[in-house]
Parts: structure tokens; sequence; C-alpha cells
């Protein structure tokens, strides 16, 4: 079973073309290439599971480097969609 990483602030970071801030973790389950979602870990770390595949997080000011609590929505992807709309 998945432990949920509870700090990464050593770790290896960058930003994607898209604008989201990458952590390298090997060792998650979902990682690709060894990179994942800050945002997504931030959740998780919360939620203490694995965000599920229908899952996904919104950031509520758009700033898609803003990985702050605070600044995170988890909802479905019809409910993202929906917020993008308003």
């Amino acid at each position: 079973m998945y432990d949920p990483i509870k700090a990464w602030t050593k770790r290896d970071r960058k930003i994607n073309r898209a604008g989201y801030v990458l952590i390298k973790v090997p060792e998650h389950p979902k990682n690709f290439k060894g990179w994942y979602y800050e945002h997504r870990l931030v959740i998780e770390k919360q939620l203490n599971r694995v965000i599920e595949d229908w899952e996904t997080i919104h950031h509520i000011n758009k700033d898609k480097s803003d990985n702050r609590l605070i600044n995170l929505f988890i909802c479905s992807r019809l409910e993202h969609n929906k917020a993008h709309k308003e």
C-alpha cells in the first residue's frame, strides 16, 4: 500500500509548459517518468490517500503554480470544467 508523501521541499522541481509545478517523486504510483504534480501531492497529503482517477484539482485563483491548500479544490472533471466556464 502506498503512503502519501508528507514532505517534498528538498526534492527536484520544475514547471512544465502548462505552468504546473512538478516534483521528482519516482516512488509515487502515478508518476510519469518520475515526476508528479505538486498540487496533487498537497491534496493527497491532506486526504492521506492517492487521488482517484475521476478526481481533479482546481486552482481557485487560476494560478497553476500557487499550490497552497487554501487555493486548491478537489472536484470531479465535470465540476472542474464548470468552474472554468464561470
